[in-house]
C-alpha cells in the first residue's frame, strides 16, 4: 500500500512539473512573439525617434516595434477635468505601461487637458500623478517626460495669459512630485497662445508636420512630432498610422 501511495505522489509531481513546464514554454514563446529582446537605441544626427500611443493604437506588438529600430514611447496616461469632463484612464494605459517595460522601451506619457482655469490644471495634474501611482510608476521608472498635451480650441479661446498660466500649474505640479513635467501643443499654438518666458525652464514638444528640416517655431525644443502618417507595424491604429516624434539627445 505505502509503495502505490508513493508512486502516486510520483506521477502527481511529474504531472505537475511537466504542467509547469509548459506554462514556461508557453509563456517564453508569447514573450519572444510580443515583447522581444532588448535592442541598442538608434541615435541619428543627434535624434532618436519616439512614438506616442493610446487605446486608439490597439494592443501593442512591441517586437514589431523594435524590428523598426524603435524603443521609445510617450504613452497616453489619461484625459482630463473641465465642466464637461470627468478625468479618465486611457483604456490601454496599464497594458502598455507594463509591456513596454517588460520589453525594455524607455517609456514618458503625455495627458490629454481640457483644463479652462488654474484650477482645472491643478487638479489634471494631480489625477495624473493619482493614474502613476496606482501603477506604481515612481519617477525613477520613466526615462521620458510627464507631458501635458494642450490643444483644444475652446482652451485657447480663453487666451494667452490664462493659456500660459494652465501650462505652468500643471508642470509645476508634476515637477513638485518629482517627474519631470513636458508642454506638448502644435507650432502655430506654441507660437500665439503661450508666453514662452514662462515656460521656457520646461521642455516643449511640438507638432508640426511639414517637409522642413526643423518645425516652425522661434524658441528650443527638445521633441518635435513630425507625422501622425507613420507605419510602424505592431503600433498602427485602425487607419494604418502611428505618430512619430524626434527627440533631441546629445549623446
Amino acid at each position: 500500500m505505502k509503495w502505490k501511495r508513493r508512486n502516486k505522489i510520483k506521477k502527481w509531481i511529474i504531472a505537475i512539473i511537466g504542467g509547469l513546464t509548459i506554462i514556461i514554454v508557453i509563456a517564453v514563446l508569447w514573450e519572444i512573439r510580443n515583447i522581444g529582446w532588448p535592442i541598442t537605441t538608434k541615435v541619428h544626427n543627434g535624434k532618436i525617434q519616439v512614438i506616442d500611443v493610446s487605446f486608439y493604437n490597439g494592443t501593442i506588438n512591441w517586437k514589431k516595434v523594435k524590428d523598426q529600430q524603435i524603443n521609445h514611447a510617450m504613452l497616453k496616461i489619461g484625459s482630463g477635468i473641465d465642466r464637461n469632463h470627468r478625468g479618465s484612464e486611457d483604456k490601454k494605459f496599464a497594458v502598455n505601461a507594463r509591456n513596454a517595460k517588460y520589453a525594455s522601451i524607455y517609456r514618458g506619457v503625455y495627458y490629454y487637458s481640457y483644463a479652462k482655469n488654474i484650477d482645472d490644471a491643478k487638479k489634471e495634474a494631480q489625477h495624473c500623478i493619482s493614474i502613476l501611482k496606482k501603477h506604481q510608476i515612481k519617477p525613477s521608472d520613466l526615462d521620458l517626460p510627464v507631458a501635458l498635451d494642450i490643444e483644444e480650441k475652446s482652451v485657447f479661446q480663453t487666451g494667452r495669459k490664462n493659456v500660459t498660466a494652465i501650462t505652468v500649474t500643471f508642470c509645476k505640479e508634476i515637477k513638485k512630485a518629482g517627474y519631470t513635467p513636458m508642454i506638448y501643443s502644435q507650432a502655430y499654438a506654441l507660437r500665439n497662445y503661450f508666453d514662452y518666458s514662462k515656460i521656457k525652464s520646461y521642455k516643449i514638444w511640438v507638432a508640426h508636420y511639414t517637409e522642413a528640416i526643423i518645425p516652425a517655431i522661434p524658441f528650443s525644443y527638445q521633441m518635435w512630432q513630425y507625422t501622425c502618417k507613420a507605419s510602424i507595424p505592431g503600433a498602427n491604429t485602425k487607419s494604418g498610422h502611428c505618430d512619430v516624434s524626434y527627440y533631441r539627445v546629445k549623446y
